[in-house]
């Protein structure tokens, strides 16, 4: 039976965690369905994979994990994509359905995300005090479930969809804090992630309702938080030094971690997961969402994390570089792209296609950043 790995890196002061494990099983989808208020998820949703940076002199701790994605989808809500197959179907049998009034459910079935992550600071937990649990509630189920640990606050950054053309967003009335996290023992290594099924539950009305921020220009309509919680991102015109990023440093880790993934019912892919290195003078991590709706659309949703430590005389700061691509495969075609075959073939490939043809499906791209 597969098992889980764990790796720690240190480096700079941040302490570095992974976490990666198989899909999860029926008893935990339907307490994610549970959780999520979702009638269907994709089908497989790596529930204990985790990644997380953890800045030990400021506490604070960058975090990426499914159920903050799958909540950002949930909250975002965009309109159904209609494929021609689908809308054949239907037309074919409209009679038949009015008459059996069958009732129809309208949802994102790309799973669409805004999250770009996950950010606990110290002193969270004072100004969100979490109430103990239940012995009957998931978040008891297991020793790993940790449900009074820091809940941190997702983020979502949401551009308007041209092509799905979203006439709005509403957000949920409570959403579901992500899960405890990676705990560390006396010894430096992490310990074992919650217990099979223990998800957490909702967090109190007023305690840990929050949504992420997405201000700072450029963001859609799922932006804010609640509580009056104040603003992490702060808009910058600082940019990520790419120039670094080639330089030929060694890469002393590397890690790449699935969050959940989908074959959209045979009409394609989709794929969330996250790519993180490490070098001597900085660290980057790649959050990304690959959609490709076959016969129809590609979408690209990029989020960047970037953080150089080698000037001490510069305040720490973590950069965040969010870009959303997408269009339909005869737009892309008018204006230049590929059609549609190998050059959509992967997440790497479609974003190759995408700044060839630059700024053809550029639908959001803003940079802010996080004080340390």
């Amino acid at each position: 039976m597969p098992t889980s790995s764990h790796e720690n890196f240190a480096n700079a002061g941040w302490m570095i965690r992974t976490v990666k494990s198989p899909i999860m099983g029926d008893k935990e989808m339907d307490e994610y369905r549970r959780v999520l208020s979702a009638m269907v998820l994709p089908e497989m949703v790596f529930a204990q994979n985790r990644v997380e940076l953890v800045h030990e002199a400021s506490g604070t701790v960058i975090s990426f994990n499914a159920l903050d994605a799958l909540a950002g989808w949930k909250h975002e809500d965009l309109p159904p994509l209609q494929v021609r197959v689908a809308e054949e179907w239907r037309k074919a049998r409209e009679h038949e359905i009015q008459q059996q009034k069958a009732v129809q459910l309208t949802y994102d079935w790309t799973y669409t995300t805004p999250y770009t992550c996950t950010v606990t600071r110290r002193g969270m937990q004072e100004a969100a005090a979490v109430p103990a649990p239940s012995p009957s509630s998931p978040a008891a189920a297991g020793p790993g479930a940790d449900a009074a640990g820091p809940r941190g606050i997702p983020d979502f950054v949401c551009g308007v969809s041209s092509t799905t053309t979203a006439t709005g967003t509403t957000a949920p009335g409570r959403m579901p804090p992500p899960p405890a996290p990676l705990r560390t023992s006396d010894s430096g290594a992490a310990a074992p992630p919650a217990a099979a099924g223990s998800v957490p539950p909702p967090a109190a009305a007023g305690s840990g309702s929050t949504v992420g921020n997405g201000g700072g220009g450029g963001g859609g309509g799922c932006g804010g938080t609640a509580d009056g919680a104040a603003a992490l991102w702060q808009p910058t015109s600082e940019q990520i030094d790419r120039g670094l990023l080639m330089e030929r440093d060694p890469i002393l880790f590397y890690s790449e971690v699935p969050l959940y993934e989908s074959d959209l019912d045979d009409n394609g892919v989709c794929s969330v997961g996250v790519k993180l290195r490490v070098m001597p003078r900085c660290w980057l991590v790649l959050l990304r969402l690959w959609v490709r709706v076959d016969g129809s659309m590609v979408r690209l949703r990029e989020t960047r994390l970037f953080c150089r430590h080698d000037k001490p005389e510069k305040r720490l700061e973590v950069l965040q570089e969010v870009k959303h691509c997408e269009g339909t495969f005869a737009e892309l075609r008018s204006r230049g792209a590929p059609d549609e075959g190998p050059s959509y073939a992967d997440a790497d490939a479609a974003s190759q296609v995408f700044q060839a043809v630059a700024p053809v499906g550029l639908k959001l791209l803003q940079t802010r950043k996080l004080l340390l």
